[in-house]
């Protein structure tokens, strides 16, 4: 036990070095290039370890000087998470080499001790760089960090179940994943649309900010990590639930209301008014509910497995649906954008219905069709 935690111990440091030595580098220019009146050298690297939580998706309450960017910051980039996802896969990899792990039961003991060690060294971390000014509550950075890096770990070390598909809740698990996914896809596919129709748009937000170099790279960086939470937000839009930038604002294809938007360069993606017609993308969900019936029907011919099934299937995809739209969604720096994404509690809602929408309509409409022939043939 002991060799086990003295490796998972070293590995865990190593992993947050590599995750911190970029960021305080990155941090570093962009405080000497921009300068600073009041600041020192310490500053860069507590802002590394700022960005090392945000990273792992801890939530942060700011209260800085300058009030206008005062505020709590929970609306995280979701690309950020593939940085503890590649490091903790690093590591359990040396782990190995170095322990040997040939059974299941000894990589679920490396993930254990790795997953613990990191976590414990980056609360300890948090603890020296949290202050008045940016809090986070020590007793959610720990449990936080361990569900992130296990969760990392175990998807990595492809622990996974290996088993045939028995039971209509599995595939319906596989699908409504494979789904969701695939939703998200497309509406990656018009947002990038978007982005390139208001191109003109885009440029003026980036002249606005007028990063520098160094700022413009890691502004750069830190958007394209944003950007599965744009795609999360163009599916809540074409699925009519719509998007919120900040109080007082809602962005579907019936409704414009904005006033203005924050200087950020992947907003100038957002539609200018009102487009109804995106509605008609909406009818893209309602065929891949079509298609997810017309796979039931194919692998269960017992109506109760089938039901089961269907049932299963929809109520999965409504989990995934909430945490997908919880997770790219929260408060912006700010109370005036204390609600930034999409409509959290609106998009499984729309999605839902409308995957169950064309669930059944493969299902009930031969059936309907059939009693209407019935019924002309009666009179």
């Amino acid at each position: 036990m002991l060799p086990l935690l003295k490796v998972a111990f070293g590995q865990g440091l190593r992993g947050i070095t590599l995750i911190l030595l970029p960021l305080a580098f990155i941090s570093l220019i962009t405080w000497a290039t921009a300068g600073s009146s009041t600041g020192n050298t310490a500053d860069p690297m507590r802002a590394a370890i700022w960005f090392f939580l945000i990273a792992h998706h801890i939530p942060l309450d700011l209260s800085l000087s300058n009030e206008t960017i005062s505020g709590r910051l929970t609306f995280f980039p979701i690309g950020a998470l593939i940085i503890p996802f590649l490091v903790i896969k690093n590591a359990l990899l040396r782990m190995s080499e170095r322990l040997g792990a040939s059974r299941a039961s000894e990589k679920r003991a490396h993930l254990l001790a790795l997953s613990f060690t990191y976590s414990l060294l980056g609360t300890l971390l948090s603890l020296a760089s949290l202050g008045g000014t940016v809090k986070a509550p020590f007793y959610i950075v720990f449990p936080i960090l361990f569900l992130v890096s296990f969760v990392s770990g175990y998807i990595a070390s492809n622990l996974l179940p290996d088993q045939g598909m028995e039971f209509p809740w599995q595939r319906a698990l596989k699908l409504a994943a494979l789904l969701v996914l695939a939703l998200v896809g497309f509406a990656g596919l018009v947002f990038s649309f978007s982005l390139i129709w208001h191109f003109d748009t885009v440029l003026d937000l980036t002249r606005v900010i007028e990063p520098g170099v160094f700022g413009g790279l890691a502004f750069l960086f830190i958007q394209i990590l944003y950007l599965p939470n744009f795609f999360i937000s163009t599916l809540s839009y074409i699925a009519g639930s719509g998007v919120v930038i900040g109080n007082g604002t809602w962005l579907n294809p019936f409704v414009h209301r904005l006033d203005e938007i924050p200087a950020v360069s992947l907003l100038g993606g957002l539609p200018v008014g009102a487009q109804p017609l995106f509605i008609l993308l909406a009818l893209v969900i309602v065929g891949l509910g079509i298609v997810i019936g017309k796979y039931g029907v194919s692998k269960y011919q017992d109506q109760v497995e089938l039901r089961r099934f269907i049932l299963a299937f929809v109520g999965l995809t409504a989990g995934l649906t909430l945490f997908i739209a919880r997770a790219s969604s929260g408060e912006l720096l700010s109370p005036n954008l204390e609600s930034v994404g999409p409509h959290w509690y609106l998009m499984p809602l729309a999605l839902t219905l409308e995957i169950g929408l064309g669930v059944a309509i493969f299902l009930y409409s031969p059936i309907a069709i059939s009693k209407v022939r019935n019924f002309r043939l009666a009179k």
